[in-house]
């Protein structure tokens, strides 16, 4: 017989289950009196199984293992001989599961991988908590530090800096009045619902607010989290998911001398959609959505249990730009257009000597704009042609005319998350400059998404200031 345990949701032949919940009702507790912090730990309990004293509760202290084992009580009795896990418990964990229905239940288990279920050609996503897990080929493995969790977070983050924002409050009144972390627990439990698909609407009670949040801003809430890296790109920084996820595509065609013919993607868990979305965007094959109860019956492909594992941590600085030195032999149109198309970066020194005399000259901005349309992130030379486009435009005068052209490229680049930082702070200068305009537009986001974005970040004191002050203007216009 055999069980899948995983994230949010564990089968067995005789139903889904939740181990939080089975560890609740055994050393009966109410999950709704437990703390904040405890209700986290319990959620990431299948992630933190090796972890000694993980929660105190009731006076009495639970290793990780310990929260697994009475999890797993109510099905003690069925005749269990395989139980299936995520990728992101390799290692360890695995260890520890086994031994666990060896010493506790009396049972000789084969510890299975999800990965173990697909051929050589697939890729296999997993879901967790704060932890997912990316397989290519069942050959290679990736556990990745982002899970369900850092994108409720990010996503109600920043619906709470909207809101504020939207109503006019400040975050001094807030923390006077005893309610924002009130307030902020309200906008993540809403950006739950709105994620895991139960709902569409932000509820407030608190501040007589309601809204119905279309899903182009969900996905643009959540991009900073799982990023816009497409194959192909320049990974510079390890910041999101799909930043991760390219960098592991491009170490598997390292080790095995061989890019992945892909014949079949899966991605299991709750919150499927994103990566999905992603997923499509790089491989134009259709993807599985998996629960986890499908492992029950799936054939194992392969046994191999042993896998080259590549794990990579989130980057938490931000990506910067070095200073060109190279002068160029002229400064013109005609010299920028020469330098450009061989990405000559005398061509970046053009750009910035041209935008101080030419602010109002059509031509330029056009030239600009082939600029920012011919760039990709696929090589340095273009984003540094790109960076120095979107500075010069974002401080140009502009008629009604280009400005919305330049609106268009700005929108297209603002949730763009392989850019540097320095770019972020151009396109958050022109939507300060231009708040007016922009009201209830795409770019009305970005100054309370730069908001969260910074959260963790390493930038200096004046960026984080910067960033708050233009979001602050967007505040007094929307009030």
């Amino acid at each position: 017989m055999r069980v899948y345990l995983g994230y949010p949701l564990s089968f067995s032949p005789k139903g889904e289950f939740k181990l939080k919940d089975n560890f609740l009702r055994e050393v009966n507790c109410n999950y709704s009196s437990i703390p904040v912090e405890v209700k986290k730990k319990l959620l990431s309990l299948l992630e933190n199984i090796s972890q000694k004293d993980y929660i105190f509760l009731d006076g009495i202290s639970y290793d990780g293992i310990d929260l697994l084992e009475f999890s797993l009580f109510p099905i003690e009795k069925l005749d269990v001989d395989e139980v299936v896990v995520p990728g992101y418990l390799y290692g360890k964990q695995t260890y520890l599961i086994r031994e666990l229905f060896k010493k506790v239940f009396n049972r000789k288990v084969t510890v299975l991988y999800d990965f173990n279920f697909f051929d050589s050609g697939s890729i296999v996503i997993n879901v967790g908590y704060t932890r997912s897990s990316i397989s290519l080929g069942g050959k290679l493995l990736s556990v990745v530090p982002i899970g369900e969790f850092h994108f409720v977070d990010i996503f109600g983050n920043y619906l709470f800096n909207r809101t504020i924002g939207e109503l006019g409050i400040s975050n001094a009144k807030l923390r006077k009045e005893g309610i924002r972390g009130e307030l902020l627990d309200s906008c993540r439990a809403s950006a739950a619902r709105i994620l895991f698909g139960r709902s569409d609407t932000l509820s407030l009670p608190q501040l007589n607010y309601r809204r119905t949040v279309p899903k182009g801003e969900v996905e643009k809430a959540i991009s900073p989290i799982l990023g816009s890296a497409r194959y192909g790109d320049v990974i510079l920084s390890l910041s999101n998911f799909s930043s991760i996820f390219v960098k592991l595509l491009y170490t598997y065609e390292e080790i095995y001398r061989e890019r992945l013919k892909v014949s079949s993607i899966s991605v299991i868990g709750r919150l499927r959609w994103p990566f999905i979305h992603l997923l499509k965007t790089v491989f134009p094959i259709p993807v599985n959505e998996l629960s986890g109860k499908e492992f029950l019956n799936l054939k194992v492909e392969n046994r191999h249990l042993k896998v080259d594992v590549r794990n990579f941590s989130l980057d938490r600085s931000v990506l910067r730009l070095e200073e060109i030195e190279e002068e160029p032999e002229e400064i013109s149109l005609e010299s920028l257009r020469y330098y450009f198309n061989k990405r000559d970066l005398k061509g970046v020194k053009v750009i910035e000597e041209l935008s101080k005399g030419l602010s109002k000259d059509s031509s330029f901005v056009y030239e600009l704009l082939n600029i920012v349309k011919r760039c990709f992130a696929t090589q340095m030379e273009d984003i540094f042609y790109l960076n120095a486009s979107i500075a010069a435009l974002s401080h140009l005068d502009l008629n009604n005319f280009l400005f919305k052209k330049v609106q268009r490229e700005m929108e297209n680049k603002a949730f763009d998350w392989q850019l540097p930082f320095e770019t972020k702070i151009n396109i958050l200068y022109f939507c300060y400059k231009n708040r007016e305009k922009l009201n209830g537009t795409p770019l009305s986001i970005f100054p309370y998404l730069m908001v969260t974005y910074i959260r963790n970040r390493k930038v200096s004191e004046g960026e984080k200031n910067f960033v708050r002050t233009v979001a602050e203007e967007f505040f007094k216009l929307n009030s």
